[in-house]
């Protein structure tokens, strides 16, 4: 079940998407100054005021707990543009909860509601071949690669028509948060 991230949960979250950095899940600068304070200072920000710092644009950083009420993971559901548009930003679970199901329980949970609403984005680094197989296996698209090799990839939204795929200037819909308990 999602919930919103408090103060307390704030180390250990930054802790895990730096270690995610290092295994190549998210860009590698975050490994390195002033990338890994900017992080912590945007993990803050979007728990206080719902807006990410580097791009000013909605969204919201959730913590996944498991039946016990353990926090198993966290997911950045994040704006593409101001207020418009859904992208999974950053999704990771905590090692010692790995292979317990709580990543694929965490990622259906955000796409059942999510998915059939509006489209849903992901942008993978080049290195995170886990992360981009699994959006595959979940129905995820390739939609484009940047410069740097991040793969950005679209779930389509219900009914969808697919032929726009190819189109870089993606209609967006209006940026919808991930219910919280």
């Amino acid at each position: 079940m999602f919930r919103k991230a408090e103060s307390r949960d704030i180390d250990a979250i930054h802790r895990l998407l730096v270690a995610e950095a290092a295994q190549g899940r998210f860009d590698r600068r975050l490994l390195d100054e002033p990338y890994r304070t900017g992080l912590r200072k945007n993990l803050n920000h979007i728990r206080k005021r719902g807006r990410r710092l580097d791009e000013d644009v909605r969204a919201q950083l959730l913590v996944w707990e498991n039946d016990a009420g353990e926090a198993t993971g966290c997911i950045i559901n994040s704006a593409m543009r101001t207020e418009f548009g859904n992208e999974l930003w950053m999704v990771a679970v905590f090692p010692e909860f790995r292979g317990q199901e709580q990543g694929r329980e965490m990622n259906s949970e955000a796409l059942s509601y999510l998915h059939p609403r509006v489209d849903v984005f992901s942008r993978c680094a080049a290195e995170a071949q886990v992360y981009f197989q699994m959006n595959l296996r979940r129905g995820f698209l390739p939609l484009d690669t940047t410069d740097q090799g991040v793969r950005v990839m679209k779930l389509p939204k219900l009914g969808a028509a697919l032929g726009a795929q190819g189109n870089l200037h993606q209609q967006l819909e209006p940026f919808v948060e991930i219910p919280v308990r």
